[in-house]
């Protein structure tokens, strides 16, 4: 198998703060390899990864770092999903919390509230590695 990357795509992004559209800008421009980043690392396993703080990464782990800090952002969530209808395609959505959510315990109550969301809606989904949502 060649290499993999992942790229971000133009339509499937929901920004609510316009200050942050300079960010979804930087990840459209560049591909991330196999295992950079939170969203790497969810489709490297093929489950959920999540940091509380991306300023741990440097610029070789997540190459995207210092536009995610230069636009605020620190907690970051990944998940990668595989649909029932298209069977070996694999979706990875990577969500960045609010930048006033820092505290571990409201990061862990917001994600709580996003997967409880994402199994309500995306019931033709499931986790890649074959666990249900």
């Amino acid at each position: 198998m060649g290499q993999v990357c992942m790229s971000t795509t133009e339509v499937a992004s929901y920004i609510i703060d316009a200050h942050l559209w300079g960010f979804r800008e930087a990840c459209v421009e560049h591909h991330l390899q196999h295992g950079q980043g939170v969203a790497g690392r969810a489709f490297l396993s093929q489950n959920m990864s999540f940091c509380s703080n991306i300023a741990q990464f440097c610029k070789t782990d997540y190459p995207l770092v210092h536009y995610a800090l230069m636009f605020g952002l620190t907690g970051c969530f990944a998940i990668c999903l595989r649909s029932f209808y298209t069977g070996d395609d694999d979706y990875v959505l990577e969500f960045f919390l609010p930048p006033g959510i820092t505290e571990f315990h409201e990061q862990k109550t917001l994600l709580g509230s996003i997967l409880a969301t994402m199994k309500e809606h995306f019931q033709s989904l499931k986790i890649a590695a074959g666990v249900e949502l």
